[in-house]
């Protein structure tokens, strides 16, 4: 047997395998489900370990993406949605853990089915920045996280069993008509009075300093807003090659420490739960040592979803 392969068991099945619009419960081998945390559908919550209990909460609809691969769409929001509603399995590579997020179609929120036998599977992120990761469940009301591929470990394995809030026969789900997010309101307007008002409200809760709005910066993030979306992307770099430090000087901001926050999103509301749910892009929302602020937008041209950026600096 060559180095990696997986050894064939005489007499085994072939797993169940998604097809394009159906509806499965995604059961791993230590007997605990994928459930959407407390039947919430905001942005951020967290996608956990727990009991099978036939409720929407534990229904995921497979939309069919690019190489093989599948979106995962809560059953929660399946066939009910508005504009903005949509919630997928998103892998939140900030943390390692999985959570619910609006489809924005970037690596982290496809997943690819890996046959291995019996009817089990073991479930990747096409994201592949950290290495190959690998779906795995934990204790019942923890979070599941990705993790590098461990043949031994049977919280790595999967099946695809029928969706106990969707009635069907013999496991086979009916596919449905595929949602296509729209975009939501509170892109337009005065936003950058809006965004500043949240970004101040928030950081008063821990005390930070209030942070003035500055047209230099914000010149940095307009222009950095209106590139992801044109080419609908969520990424720092520029498809200039530009860093957010490159836009931040170019627009004339001289700053002693600076961050940037983007997002994919369609109001300012929206825009602050998901920062404010990554430790991350919290940190840099209360940083005290900041004193400035930039802000632009740009609503969505190619893809589902606008582009909001905020740019920090401390002069």
């Amino acid at each position: 047997m060559r180095p990696g392969a997986t050894p064939q068991t005489r007499g085994a099945t072939m797993p169940t395998l998604p097809q394009h619009g159906q509806t499965w419960t995604i059961k791993s081998a230590n007997g605990t489900v994928a459930d959407v945390r407390s039947s919430q559908t905001a942005a951020g919550t967290a996608v956990q370990s727990w009991g099978s209990n036939g409720t929407t909460a534990q229904g995921w609809t497979f939309w069919a993406k690019e190489n093989g691969s599948f979106l995962l769409e809560t059953q929660l929001t399946t066939g009910k949605h508005v504009g903005g509603q949509a919630m997928v399995m998103d892998f939140n590579y900030s943390t390692g853990q999985a959570w619910l997020y609006n489809e924005h179609n970037q690596p982290n929120q496809h997943w690819c089915f890996e046959p291995l036998d019996n009817d089990w599977v073991r479930i990747r992120t096409t994201r592949t920045n950290e290495g190959m990761l690998y779906l795995t469940a934990a204790a019942p009301g923890s979070p599941l996280t990705l993790s590098r591929q461990d043949d031994g470990n049977p919280a790595q394995r999967w099946q695809l069993v029928p969706a106990g809030g969707i009635s069907s026969g013999g496991g086979q789900q009916q596919p449905q008509p595929q949602p296509q997010p729209q975009p939501g309101g509170g892109g337009g307007g005065d936003f950058r009075s809006e965004m500043l008002n949240a970004v101040n409200a928030e950081r008063g809760r821990v005390g930070a300093p209030p942070v003035r709005l500055d047209d230099r910066l914000s010149a940095a993030a307009q222009r950095h807003a209106n590139d992801m979306a044109s080419h609908d992307l969520t990424q720092h770099n520029g498809t200039d090659g530009s860093s957010p430090w490159d836009r931040i000087a170019a627009a004339g901001f001289v700053s002693r420490s600076s961050a940037e926050n983007v997002t994919p999103s369609n109001s300012v509301p929206e825009a602050m739960q998901m920062w404010m749910n990554s430790p991350g892009h919290r940190v840099n929302i209360l940083n005290p040592d900041y004193n400035y602020i930039g802000i632009g937008y740009a609503p969505r041209q190619r893809g589902n979803w606008g582009r909001y950026v905020q740019t920090f600096g401390k002069a």
